[in-house]
Order: structure tokens, then C-alpha cells, then sequence
């Protein structure tokens, strides 16, 4: 059930990696993040509120989540810092190894315990899904200049920044409940993203501008983004005021319903299990750019898929 919830997360987040890349060309990726998170805490809220669900949260661990919230939103300024300089192929596979961040401070911190079936199935998992988000043809092509350099940077820090934030809203869970650690991470990271956009120091696009493939890749749903799909500038329109408020309803829909999964997933199975289970959240938009945009994916993504899908298999099989 836990490896299930898992692939439920993935399918929340690889979605609203799609419907993010959409709504990224109204408003800039950095404002639709902070637009659906502030949807989902008006929900979330009201699920608090009638739950209790923060009723065991002592002083201390909200202190904690301080610190989770800004971890997320120190990962998404690395992340956009990282795209604003590129190349996006070779960067984007980085920051989609973020579940093996995940899964390390599981075992080292949260005391989960692998057996060695389960940690080559969850490697084969993870390999698979950062391949199966990657140009190989570019990653040869690329040349590691100093401004290039400066992007791996980033991107190995929102790496395990990502990582790190995923971990923090599932560490409490056990003792606080699945709600309460969602709200609180959501809730901090939403007022440092908001002081972020308000005090100007993000340079994120204009409505009008065209999207582009940082755009489709950067708008920061869930977890982050994908990679694994870019869409074509003609292909999608500006939204709306109307379309994009209901985007950011979708999309916080759909966001906190991975971190949903994910949390009632870690009450069935090891957070290491889960975050293996979704790290091929990655493949969601890979398919709807297949079956919507025609798009053709390389054979070496063709076989990270095959990895994603051996591995999920070899996982249920070991746990």
C-alpha cells in the first residue's frame, strides 16, 4: 500500500508539473508557485481547523518547520537560479535525484532500514527516473564553462535542498499526524516565497512572455519540476485571470494531494520506499507530452523508463 501511495505522489506531482508550465506563462514560475500554495493553504487550513490537526504540534517543532519552509524556498531559488543560466537538459536530470537525497536521510536520520534487494530496487528506481528525464544528446553535447559550472552548483543544491524539504514534511509524521506537518511546511514556505515576489528580488517572466523551456520545466509544482516535457510556444495560450486562478486551484489540488499521498504512504511503508516509489513522478508529463504534443523521447529515456518500471516491480516484490 505504501509503494501504491508513492505512485500516487508521483501522478499528483507529475501532473501539476504539466498544468505549472501552463499557468508559468500568465504570471512567471516563481508567482504561480506562490499561487497555488497560498490555494492550498486556504484548504489545508480549513482541514486543520476541523481535525485539530495541529494539536500536538509543541513549540519546538514549529521551530522546525520554520526551518523546513525555508528550505523549500531556498530550493526553488536554486532551482530557477540553475535554469536561468542552463543548459536545461543537463540540469534538470540533476535535480530529479532529489528522492535518493530523500531516501539517504530516511536511513541516516529517520532510521529506515533497507534490505539489499530493497536498496538495489529503489537505486534502479531513482536511476531510472533521472534518465528517463534526460537529453543524453545534449548532456554530450554540453561544455562545463564557469557560468555553466555555477548552474551544476545550483542544481546539485536544489538537489538536496528538494530532498531535504520532502523529508521534512514526512519526518513528523508519525507523531503529529500526515495534516499537521503538511500545513506547517506549506504555510512557512509560503510566507518566505510571498517576502520573496514582494520584496522584487526574483527575476521571473512577464505575463506576456512566451514560454519557454525553463518556463515549462520550472514552474515549481511537485516537488519542483520534471524536465521531462517541454511545451511548444504555440501550442498553449496566455491564460486568463479566470483560467489561472482555476489553474492555481488545480494545481493545489494537486500538489498537496502528492504530499498527501506521500505522508499516508510513510504511515505503511519506510519514507525510503515511498520516495523511491515516487520518484518517477518525472514520467507523468513525459507521457501527456506523447500522447498530447506527438513529442518522441530518446531511446536512453526510453530505458529510463524501463528501469522505473523494474524497479517499482522489484520494490513490491522486496517489501
Amino acid at each position: 500500500m505504501g509503494i501504491a501511495l508513492g505512485l500516487g505522489a508521483a501522478l499528483s506531482w507529475g501532473l501539476a508539473d504539466y498544468f505549472a508550465a501552463v499557468a508559468s506563462r500568465g504570471v512567471g514560475p516563481l508567482r504561480v508557485v506562490l499561487g497555488f500554495h497560498l490555494f492550498a493553504l486556504i484548504r489545508l487550513a480549513i482541514l486543520v481547523l476541523v481535525t485539530d490537526g495541529l494539536d500536538r504540534v509543541t513549540l519546538g517543532e514549529l521551530a522546525i518547520f520554520v526551518v523546513v519552509g525555508a528550505v523549500g524556498w531556498v530550493s526553488y531559488l536554486a532551482f530557477y537560479g540553475a535554469l536561468a543560466i542552463g543548459p536545461i537538459s543537463v540540469l534538470s536530470p540533476i535535480v530529479s535525484g532529489y528522492a535518493a537525497v530523500t531516501v539517504v536521510l530516511a536511513v541516516l536520520l529517520g532510521g529506515d532500514r533497507l534490505t539489499g534487494a530493497q536498496a538495489v530496487a529503489v537505486g534502479i528506481t531513482i536511476a531510472g527516473a533521472v534518465l528517463a528525464s534526460a537529453d543524453v544528446r545534449e548532456i554530450v553535447r554540453a561544455k562545463l564553462k564557469r557560468r555553466s559550472a555555477l548552474g551544476f552548483a545550483l542544481a546539485l543544491a536544489a538537489m538536496v535542498l528538494l530532498g531535504a524539504f520532502v523529508f521534512g514534511v514526512s519526518y513528523y509524521r508519525d507523531r503529529i499526524g500526515w495534516l499537521g506537518p503538511i500545513f506547517l511546511a506549506r504555510a512557512f514556505a509560503s510566507a518566505f516565497v510571498l517576502a520573496h515576489v514582494l520584496a522584487g528580488r526574483g527575476a521571473t517572466p512577464g505575463a506576456k512572455e512566451a514560454i519557454t523551456e525553463t518556463d515549462a520545466i520550472a514552474a515549481g509544482a511537485g516537488p519542483l519540476a520534471s524536465g521531462a516535457v517541454v511545451v511548444e510556444s504555440n501550442v498553449l495560450g496566455v491564460p486568463r485571470r479566470r483560467e489561472l486562478l482555476g489553474l492555481f486551484a488545480l494545481l493545489a489540488l494537486l500538489d498537496t494531494g502528492g504530499y498527501v499521498c506521500f505522508n499516508l504512504g510513510v504511515g505503511r511503508a519506510s519514507t525510503a520506499i515511498v520516495a523511491a516509489a515516487a520518484a518517477p513522478y518525472a514520467i507523468v508529463p513525459m507521457v501527456m507530452g506523447i500522447t498530447l504534443f506527438g513529442e518522441r523521447p530518446n531511446r536512453a529515456q526510453w530505458l529510463g523508463v524501463g528501469c522505473v518500471i523494474i524497479g517499482v516491480v522489484l520494490l513490491g516484490a522486496a517489501t
